[in-house]
């Protein structure tokens, strides 16, 4: 998604790119994956050409509730919506914004979409880039990797990926269920029903239900269906109410920043660049950012507005960027998912004591 939005933002400024995807044909991704878009995201994607549809799918919420235990914490209000203005934030899978990049990219004659694709080899000189995908060479100013956590791109220009992993994993469950709930965010931090973890469930669209659970290291989600635990764990959050499992998966977060955004003319956007813990969106939304950002930069260098220096400014403001969403998504980390006895407890008597104070 992060190498469309570029594209098409470059193709608004009547700049042509080819699009290189490894995959043979468009892809299909199961279950929602990213999902939360929030408000100047969704003013990228209207620059894209593509917000209408995506906000006439998305479910829009302005309120997230924070339980601790039983207890209610606290609720947060984002601002409505205004005349013309997007909502704050609004939930539609990964895979239904990616069609929609899509579809406006096909559709566009300024860009050239590759499929089967893969880059294997990245070659820089002063005035250009070449790079060899499949049995064909391409030659362009620029190359833009936006090709995810495992970049070919990031690794054949020798670029370091530092960073950790966690050991707890979050399971996902999209569930189809009619529940009387309303669209708002809900986290549930230490719940009888998931103790000493934590519990995030969000509205989606189409009857969707998307819950994240944390769960421990050696969580085994086959074991767990077979033996109806699953289940149990849904009809915790559903109640009763009859509900049909859409998606389902595993996975371990991690946290990690490229050393470098840029080369002299070869940059790293969204995931190739920076991964981040989900809590608090900052994912997808921040690639959509990088690409805001380089793409009118490359379109004012390209048509002799601006310097080639001012393409330096990308790393420098994209990179710091990064650090903040890093600050805060590890001070998340760090008290959802406490890595010694001594900060368990500090994080739970913080959590008590609030709780207290609003009984």
């Amino acid at each position: 998604p992060v190498g469309l939005v570029t594209a098409l933002l470059l193709a608004r400024w009547q700049v042509p790119s080819v699009v290189l995807e490894a995959a043979q044909a468009e892809r299909t991704h199961p279950g929602s994956r990213a999902i939360c878009f929030q408000r100047d995201v969704l003013d990228v994607f209207d620059r894209a050409g593509c917000a209408d549809e995506i906000l006439a799918e998305g479910v829009t919420w302005t309120m997230g509730r924070t339980y601790y235990r039983s207890s209610e914490l606290f609720a947060v209000t984002f601002p409505a919506a205004g005349a013309g203005t997007p909502p704050p934030w609004i939930n539609i899978s990964q895979a239904s914004v990616e069609r929609y990049l899509l579809a406006r990219a096909s559709a566009e004659p300024l860009i050239e979409l590759r499929f089967g694709s893969a880059v294997t080899e990245v070659e820089e000189n002063g005035a250009s880039v070449s790079v060899l995908a499949g049995r064909d060479r391409f030659r362009g100013s620029h190359l833009v990797g936006a090709d995810g956590s495992r970049s070919a791109v990031r690794d054949l220009l020798g670029i370091g990926f530092p960073g950790r992993s966690f050991d707890d994993q979050f399971l996902i469950c999209d569930i189809r269920a009619e529940l009387p709930f309303p669209s708002e965010r809900r986290f549930f931090f230490d719940p009888s029903w998931n103790p000493g973890r934590q519990v995030l469930v969000h509205q989606c669209p189409h009857g969707v239900w998307r819950i994240d659970w944390q769960v421990p290291a050696g969580f085994d989600l086959d074991a767990e269906r077979a033996s109806g635990a699953l289940d149990e764990r849904i009809r915790q959050v559903t109640g009763g109410a009859p509900y049909q499992i859409v998606w389902a998966t595993a996975y371990r977060f991690h946290e990690r920043v490229a050393e470098s955004f840029c080369t002299s003319r070869a940059f790293l956007a969204g995931d190739a660049a920076h991964l981040y813990a989900p809590f608090g969106a900052r994912g997808l939304n921040s690639g959509a950012q990088d690409a805001d950002n380089l793409a009118w930069k490359l379109a004012f260098v390209k048509r002799g507005w601006a310097p080639p220096s001012l393409l330096a400014s990308y790393g420098s403001e994209r990179a710091a960027a990064a650090a903040e969403n890093l600050r805060v998504t590890s001070g998340t980390m760090a008290f959802l998912v406490p890595q010694t006895d001594s900060a368990r407890r500090r994080d739970r008597k913080s959590t008590r004591l609030n709780s207290s104070h609003i009984t």
